[in-house]
This record gives C-alpha cells, sequence and structure tokens, in this order.
C-alpha cells in the first residue's frame, strides 16, 4: 500500500517551500544543460548510461533548476526512485504510484492539468511494461505530463513494452565522465585546450603545440588519474587507489552484473561473471566467440546471449573492421572495447603509478580511451579498423567523405619504420591526414613521404 510519507520523503519540497535540493552545488554533467534547454517541450525524455555514471543527479539538478528558475509549484514536481525488489518489478505498483501522486498530491486525478506536471522516474527498467503505462498517462493528460525516465539498459528500454513511444520520447546517452568533466570537478585551475576536430588538424596543430608545451605535465598527472578511476563523478570522494578501484568492482561492475542475471534469469553466475572479466581484461584486442567458447567452455550461443545483455549495458562495444559490404564486415573479426576503461584499471588493481610500470597493458588501455573519444566525437558507425595478414591500422575515422588513419603508440621512441603500414595504406588510400598518438611526444614529421602528426594521447582526450 503506497503511503503519502513514503512519497514526501522521497519529494520533501511537497512540505518545504524554501528546500534546496543537495546536488544543486554539485558540477552540472554537459548533458544537464541540453537536458534543460528541453524541459519544456511536449516529449518525454530518457536519460541512459551506466551506472553511477550520474544520471539520478542530472535529475535532481533538473528538479532544482524547475524550482529555483521556473517557479513551478513543488506539488507539480514528483520523483521516485526503482529498485530491483520483486513487488517494484510489477507494472501495477507503477500504476499505483502515479494515481496516487495525481490524486492525493497533484489534486488532479481527471489529468486535466491547466500547467506542466514534472515527473521525474529513476531506473525505470525494474517495471514490466512501464511504456504503456506512461504513455497512457501522458495521452490522458493532453502532453501535460513531462516525463524525464533514466535507465542503466537499454535493451531493457527497448524490450520492456509491448506498445511504441515513437514520436512521445527522445532517448539521451550521457557517457562516463569525458575527461574535460573530471577536469572540472577535480576544481583544477587548468584552462582545457578548447574542443577541437581531427580534420582540421593543419589549421589546429599550432594551438595543440602551443597548449603542451605550457600544460603538459600537468594535464599527462591528471589524465593519468582520470583512466585509472576518474570516469565515475563518486570517486572524487574516495582517497585511496584501493578504495576507487574497489568501488567499481563492486558497485559499479558487481552491480551490473547482478542485473544482468536478474532480469535476464541467467541461470550460471559464474560463468557470466567470468565471460565479463575475460572481455575487459582483452579489450582492444581481436576477439571470436568461437575461440572464447572453447577457452572458457561455454557454448557460442550462450556468449552472443551474454555479449549482448553486456553491450546493452553499457559496459562492451564493438568495433569492427573496414569493409564495403556490411554483411560481411559483420562476420570478420572484431575488436573489444569498453566505454569505461575504469573497469579494466579496478579488475587489475591498478594505480596512476603503474602507468609506466606496464606500458604493454597500458598500451591496451590507451587505445581503448582513445577510441572512446573517437566514438563519442565521430560515433561508432564512422570508426573502423583496417587488418590485412599481420599488418593492422588501428583507427580509420570517415567524416564527409574524407578519411584520417590513426596508430596508437604509448611510446616516446617510435621507430619510423614501424610506420609502414600507416604510410602505405594513406598512399593507397590517398589519405591526407595520418596521427600517431604518443605518450607524450609532439611534432610533425615527414615519414615515407607523408605528413604524419604525432600527439600525446591526453590532448586527444580533448576533442570532447
Amino acid at each position: 500500500m503506497i503511503k503519502r510519507q513514503d512519497l514526501e520523503i522521497k519529494n520533501p519540497w511537497w512540505n518545504n517551500n524554501e528546500f534546496i535540493v543537495p546536488e544543486r552545488n554539485l558540477p552540472k554533467r554537459d548533458l544537464f544543460f541540453v537536458l534543460e534547454k528541453n524541459l519544456h517541450h511536449s516529449l518525454m525524455l530518457n536519460i541512459v548510461g551506466l551506472r553511477r555514471v550520474g544520471k539520478s543527479t542530472i535529475q535532481k539538478q533538473l528538479i532544482d533548476h524547475l524550482l529555483a528558475n521556473n517557479k513551478i509549484h513543488p506539488n507539480n514536481i514528483f520523483y521516485f526512485l526503482f529498485d530491483y525488489s520483486f513487488q517494484l518489478q510489477k507494472p501495477e505498483f507503477l500504476d499505483d504510484v502515479l494515481f496516487f501522486y495525481f490524486k492525493e498530491i497533484a489534486d488532479k486525478p481527471s489529468l486535466n492539468f491547466e500547467n506542466v506536471v514534472y515527473v521525474f522516474l529513476d531506473e525505470i527498467q525494474y517495471i514490466e511494461n512501464w511504456q504503456s503505462i506512461l504513455k497512457k498517462y501522458y495521452d490522458l493528460s493532453n502532453k501535460k505530463i513531462k516525463f524525464i525516465v533514466t535507465g542503466s539498459q537499454s535493451l531493457l528500454l527497448k524490450r520492456k513494452s509491448q506498445e511504441s513511444l515513437a514520436g512521445r520520447i527522445f532517448d539521451y546517452y550521457l557517457p562516463p565522465l569525458s575527461f574535460r568533466e573530471f577536469v572540472k570537478i577535480k576544481e583544477e585551475k587548468i584552462k582545457c585546450l578548447e574542443e577541437y576536430d581531427l580534420f582540421e588538424l593543419p589549421q589546429f596543430f599550432g594551438k595543440l603545440d602551443q597548449f603542451n608545451i605550457y600544460n603538459s605535465k600537468e594535464i599527462s598527472k591528471l589524465s593519468g588519474e582520470y583512466i585509472i578511476s576518474g570516469q565515475f563523478p563518486e570517486t572524487k570522494n574516495l582517497d585511496l587507489p584501493e578504495q576507487r578501484n574497489e568501488y567499481i568492482s563492486e558497485s559499479v561492475i558487481g552491480k551490473i552484473q547482478d542485473d544482468c542475471i536478474r532480469i535476464f534469469n541467467i541461470e550460471k553466475r559464474d560463468e557470466f561473471k567470468l565471460f565479463t572479466r575475460q572481455l575487459l581484461e582483452n579489450i582492444s584486442s581481436l576477439f571470436e566467440l568461437t575461440n572464447i567458447s572453447r577457452e572458457i567452455s561455454i557454448s557460442k550461443k550462450t556468449l552472443e546471449n551474454y555479449l549482448e545483455y553486456l553491450k546493452e549495458s553499457y559496459v562492451i562495444e564493438i568495433l569492427y573492421r573496414n569493409h564495403r559490404s556490411p554483411i560481411k564486415k559483420g562476420r570478420m573479426s572484431k575488436k573489444i572495447y569498453t566505454p569505461c576503461v575504469n573497469f579494466t584499471c579496478a579488475l587489475n588493481h591498478y594505480s596512476p603509478k603503474d602507468i609506466d610500470k606496464v606500458p604493454q597493458a597500458f598500451g591496451k588501455i590507451i587505445e581503448n580511451i582513445i577510441y572512446n573519444t573517437l566514438n563519442l566525437k565521430y560515433g561508432n558507425d564512422n570508426i573502423s579498423f583496417w587488418r590485412k595478414s599481420n599488418k593492422e591500422i588501428d583507427f580509420l575515422v570517415t567524416k564527409n567523405a574524407k578519411q584520417i588513419a590513426i596508430e596508437v603508440k604509448f611510446s616516446n621512441n617510435i621507430n619510423l619504420k614501424e610506420l609502414k603500414t600507416l604510410t602505405d595504406y594513406m598512399k593507397l588510400k590517398k589519405v591526407e591526414c595520418g596521427i600517431v598518438i604518443t605518450k607524450n611526444e609532439i611534432g610533425k614529421k615527414e615519414v615515407n613521404n607523408k605528413t604524419i602528426y604525432f600527439i600525446p594521447y591526453y590532448l586527444i582526450l580533448m576533442l570532447i
């Protein structure tokens, strides 16, 4: 049975006109400002992303914005957090919660509103068929209810409904913290380099070089912290590397695994966790499910299901080889990445000092975070890798029929002979711009009659 006092605990502004949302003073993610601008159109807003990246915080900050800046009546703002307890999985519970709110708090059981009512529903994926229920209230209110929902599994947000919300909802992805956001949260007095485009590198390279001269030491140090454990806002409050690793391992990875096991009825829990760890410890690598199936004695079909769960839970991403045929591309070997390299670092108990101690491992981690940056900047569909025999180019980025070839070399002692594959490909495909990602070397060189830009990895992180 729903009780008024239970809802009042979650919505203290109903009884206190001077209530200040605690999240007001937390740094605002870039997505907050996008959502803020879209609070007043009629579409529902759906915020998806990993656990602990700040979806709930953004909701609370939007509530604060409505209360403080828009003078919305407190009773016209409703917040509710769902969890994975058994009763909350029932769709009737969501229906009961909303009906009680509209009847007892908003005093509009008929849904005949004069002004817009803002309803914030957190971790909505735990409710079966939530989309149909929201559609019912949305349509009956004549679009006067503004739903802002969050979810940690995109697959569920697509599956858990028999009816479509097409034309009624807009999706927003909240990624782990970008490097810029991390610097802001750290409250460092470093002026970040302005965002730039790799396709404009010949015109922008001078600014990169100048910025690096004055800021390389500090930015390099911060980027090391960021890669180890800085992609989650809450790690700022944890002093020791061991604490941050435990937080990421238990509160993020562990909870994601538990969610998948519970929601998708995974019977063999240990084998699912083993597969998850196998992928996260082999990032930036070619993978074939057939080979993994053989190694860990799990059927390929089962692994295909597990992989889908992890992709849709924002744990794993797939990069395809460069090929004109989408069908053939899908059949070729692929590369595995994670949107959050903190996962790999936490599972291996890395600290910032390990970056220099295990360069081979961190070469893979740096390649992964470069992929993440390119993905957010240009989109997965515009990124691929090239491979022929034993020759490989890490990334090909395409934009407006132009292409950039990128090699990741986490080193400052790069043998120019190692770049022959890169320059040969550039000649063959008439690629104008080649980039080598380094540890901290910066420069421009002619290699095999092609212009190659050498850029430290931490400057690439400032693309977004």
